[in-house]
C-alpha cells in the first residue's frame, strides 16, 4: 500500500510548502530515513526523509506550492501505482505530455512560485528593485546568483535604451518643448504617423502635470506574511501587557570590556544567560498554556531575535540554562550566520520556551516586542547610555539600560512579571553571578 509523504508544518504561521529539490529521482528506490527531497517554507528550507522503504514516486513538480498535509510524494511497492482517488498529479504514471496542465481561468489568481535564489543575489535584486522570479538562475538546481541579476540588468538597460529613441515631431514642437520643459516621450502625437505637433504640446501643457507615480512597492509575501500573521495571531490570542525598567549596567560595561578581547562576547550573550538564571527563579515566566493549563517547562530554550533583510527570524539556543557564556557565545554567532545565509534547520527556529529581542543598536530605549506564541513573556533590550544617576549617595556617571518586558497577563499577573524583571536586573548589576553557577 502506498505510503504518503506529506508537506510538514515547519513553523507555527506556516501553511504551505514547495519542493525546490528532488534528491532522488521519480521512480527510484529509497530505503527507510533516507533523503529525498527538499522543501522550503517562507522562513527555511527543510530536507524530508522517506518514512518506509519502497519506489518513490513524486507527486510534486519543483517549484510546486502544496498546503501543510498534502502529499508530495508516495513511497509504494515495486510495481504498485498510486490510486487516482489518492490525487496523485498526471505526472506520475504517465508521460508527462499526455496530461497538460488546463488553461487557467481569468479570475484565477497567479499564484508566485518560491525563487531559489543566494542571499547575496536578494539583496542585490532588493536593492535594484529586480522582481527575482523573471530572472533565470544559472546556479545549482537553477538557483539565482548575483551574476545573473547583473545580466538581468544589463539586458534590462539594453531594451530600455533600444526603446528610448527621441519621439517623431515637428521642428515648431520641439522648439515648444524646448521653451517649456516638456518631455516629448510624454506627449501623445496627433499628426501623421504619431507625429507630435505644436498643438499636442500646447494641449499637454494645458492638461498640467500628470499625478505622480509611486516610487516603488514593496511584495506583502513571504517572510514579511509570514511575520505578519505570526504576530498578529499572537495579539489577538493573549492580553498582553509590557512593563519597563531601567538597570544600572556599568558593572556589565565593564565585564564585557575585560572579556571581550579573549572570548568575543556580545552583551546579547550576557543578557541571555542573565534571563536564563532568572527563568530557574520564576518558572511562571518559562511556561505555556496547552487546552485549560498552564504548563511549567523543565527545559530553558531562548530564542534570540535576528534581523534579516526579508524580515526577522527567531533562532533558539537551547538549554541555555546549561551552558556557560561563552558556550552561549559560541551557539549564538554560529546561529546568526546560518540565519543571515539562510541555512538553520528547523529545529534550530522551534520549540523556544522565552525569547530575547535586542534594539539597543539601533539606538531604541524603551518598546513594546510582541510576544512570539506559543510562549508567555519576551524581553525587548534597549540601548546602554551615559547618564548622571545617584550611586551610592551620590550623582554619577553611570552607564542605564533600558529593558521592556512583555507578558501575557492571562498567565502571569503584573507582579510576578515584574519580580522576574527585576531579577534579570539585579543579575546584570551584579553581572560576576552571570559567571558563576
Amino acid at each position: 500500500m502506498a505510503v504518503k509523504v506529506s508537506m510538514p508544518k515547519l513553523g507555527m504561521a506556516m501553511k504551505e510548502g514547495v519542493v525546490v529539490k528532488w534528491l532522488k529521482d521519480d521512480r527510484a528506490r529509497v530505503e527507510e530515513d533516507e533523503p529525498i527531497a527538499v522543501i522550503m517554507s517562507k522562513k527555511i528550507t527543510y530536507e524530508v526523509k522517506a518514512p518506509a522503504s519502497g519506489i518513490l514516486r513524486h507527486a510534486a513538480r519543483l517549484k510546486e506550492v502544496k498546503p501543510i498535509g498534502a502529499p508530495f510524494a508516495y513511497i509504494t511497492e515495486p510495481g504498485e501505482e498510486i490510486p487516482v482517488e489518492v490525487g496523485a498529479p498526471a505526472m506520475v504514471g504517465a508521460a508527462p505530455e499526455v496530461a497538460a496542465p488546463a488553461p487557467p481561468s481569468v479570475e484565477a489568481k497567479e499564484e508566485r512560485p518560491f525563487v531559489l535564489a543566494s542571499p547575496a543575489a536578494r539583496r542585490l535584486a532588493k536593492e535594484k528593485g529586480v522582481d527575482l522570479a523573471k530572472v533565470q538562475g544559472s546556479g545549482p538546481d537553477g538557483r539565482v546568483v548575483e551574476a545573473d541579476i547583473y545580466r538581468f540588468l544589463q539586458e534590462q538597460a539594453t531594451q530600455e535604451a533600444a526603446a528610448v529613441a527621441e519621439p517623431l515631431a515637428t521642428s515648431s514642437a520641439k522648439r515648444l518643448a524646448r521653451e517649456r520643459g516638456v518631455d516629448l516621450t510624454q506627449v501623445v502625437g496627433s499628426g501623421p504617423g504619431g507625429r507630435i505637433t505644436e498643438q499636442d504640446v500646447e494641449a499637454f501643457l494645458a492638461a498640467g502635470p500628470p499625478a505622480a507615480a509611486p516610487v516603488g512597492a514593496v511584495p506583502f509575501s513571504g517572510m514579511r506574511q509570514a511575520i505578519a500573521e505570526h504576530m498578529m495571531n499572537s495579539l489577538h490570542q493573549m492580553a498582553q501587557v509590557t512593563v519597563t525598567t531601567e538597570v544600572d549596567v556599568t558593572e556589565l560595561v565593564k565585564l564585557r570590556g575585560q572579556l571581550k578581547t579573549e572570548f568575543d562576547l556580545t552583551y546579547t550573550d550576557l543578557i541571555l544567560k542573565a534571563v536564563a538564571k532568572a527563568l530557574k527563579q520564576h518558572p511562571r515566566l518559562n511556561a505555556t498554556l496547552i487546552g485549560d493549563e498552564i504548563q511549567l517547562l523543565s527545559e530553558i530554550h531562548i530564542g534570540m531575535a535576528v534581523a534579516l533583510e526579508e524580515g526577522l527570524i527567531v533562532p533558539v539556543v537551547r538549554h541555555a540554562d546549561q551552558k556557560d557564556v561563552c558556550q552561549i557565545a559560541e551557539e549564538t554567532r554560529r546561529l546568526a550566520l546560518d540565519a543571515r545565509e539562510g541555512s538553520l534547520s528547523v529545529d534550530e527556529v522551534t520549540g523556544s520556551t522565552f525569547t530575547v529581542t535586542n534594539l539597543g543598536a539601533y539606538g531604541t530605549d524603551f518598546f513594546t516586542p510582541i510576544i512570539n506564541s506559543p510562549e508567555v513573556a519576551i524581553l525587548g533590550v534597549g540601548r546602554i547610555v551615559e547618564k548622571p544617576a545617584m550611586y551610592e549617595g551620590q550623582i554619577a556617571k553611570r552607564s542605564l539600560m533600558a529593558l521592556s518586558l512583555t507578558f501575557d497577563h492571562r498567565l502571569v499577573d503584573g507582579a510576578p512579571a515584574a519580580e522576574f524583571l527585576r531579577t534579570v536586573g539585579e543579575i546584570l548589576e551584579n553581572p560576576y553571578r552571570i559567571l558563576v553557577g
